[in-house]
């Protein structure tokens, strides 16, 4: 969800309830506690709250997490379920690689930037073409086991 779709859902509860909408400094503060829930069901959680809470809710964030696992619980099969796809440039969205520093070798991950399955923002972002003409070495695209390491 963004910030626009939730001052959307405040505003429309504020009208549903007859009350004075929030400030946009509260709206941001809310934001970042309910930013992670999906848009797709927003309109079926602004109906259970107006089918369920007298008033509007005295703690929004909360309301709003609650009524999202009532909609996973009704919904199971929405659940965001993880579907790689085969990309050339890595396994997964990474990209497992090796470079020599001072007659050492080190080890290093890279999420694809090509196909950006990985969401794992530990690692920083490279294709195979960029980071071999950094230096770095690959030995395959499967992670990486101590028996498979060529040095």
């Amino acid at each position: 969800m963004t910030i626009s779709d939730l001052t959307n859902l405040v505003n429309e509860l504020s009208t549903f309830y007859e009350r004075k909408e929030p400030k946009p400094s509260t709206i941001e503060l809310w934001y970042r506690l309910v930013k992670n829930i999906p848009l797709e069901p927003i309109k079926w959680i602004i109906k259970k709250i107006e089918e369920n809470y007298d008033s509007f809710p005295k703690n929004i964030t909360s309301a709003l997490w609650s009524t999202y696992g009532e909609w996973q619980q009704s919904y199971p099969e929405k659940k965001s379920i993880e579907n790689y796809f085969d990309c050339p440039d890595c396994h997964q969205g990474l990209i497992f690689a090796y470079k020599q520093i001072d007659n050492m070798n080190y080890e290093f991950v890279f999420r694809c930037s090509l196909c950006k399955q990985s969401r794992t923002k530990a690692y920083p972002l490279g294709s195979r073409k960029e980071l071999e003409r950094q230096g770095y070495s690959f030995w395959r695209t499967k992670p990486i086991k101590e028996k498979d390491i060529p040095f």
